[in-house]
């Protein structure tokens, strides 16, 4: 891969992950929140999902949550970047929202719905020569994995 992609990969989501700082090692998850009933949601939002207000304004959310439900992927979908079978995983955040990514650094018999975790980014590649971006995942909140997004 080439050195300037390895030193700049950009977010692949910039309405769901801020990259933080010049190393983009770390981030933070977007959502919005409703001015009139308080719900937030994870990424851009028109209009509160709750109540249908258009009185919405950008919040971050949280690094870390709990893992509400997973499921083991055996059968991914096309271009998949990563290993195979992989656990994708439904975290509810402490402001409300669910958030599903890749849940990783964790064995699958160690999985447990209500578990803490917390948020992880990964550069991937994209394609054999296309540019690198960095994606949110989890991981345990208990394992330290410094440069793996770590907040």
């Amino acid at each position: 891969m080439p050195e300037s992609s390895r030193n700049s990969p950009k977010s692949v989501d910039p309405g769901r992950l801020r990259l933080d700082g010049d190393q983009t090692l770390a981030g933070t998850l977007l959502g919005m929140r409703c001015l009139d009933c308080g719900i937030s949601v994870f990424g851009q939002a028109v209009f509160c999902q709750a109540c249908s207000s258009a009185r919405l304004e950008p919040v971050d959310l949280s690094p870390a949550g709990t893992l509400f439900s997973y499921t083991i992927v055996r059968v991914p979908p096309e271009g998949w970047p990563g290993p195979v079978p992989y656990v994708l995983g439904e975290v509810e955040l402490p402001e409300g929202p669910h958030v599903l990514a890749e849940v990783i650094e964790v064995t699958h018999e160690a999985l447990k719905v209500g578990m803490p975790v917390r948020l992880a980014l990964q550069e991937v590649q994209s394609g054999e020569s296309g540019p690198a971006f960095m994606v949110y995942k989890w991981a345990p909140a208990t394992k330290s994995a410094p440069g793996n997004g770590e907040v």
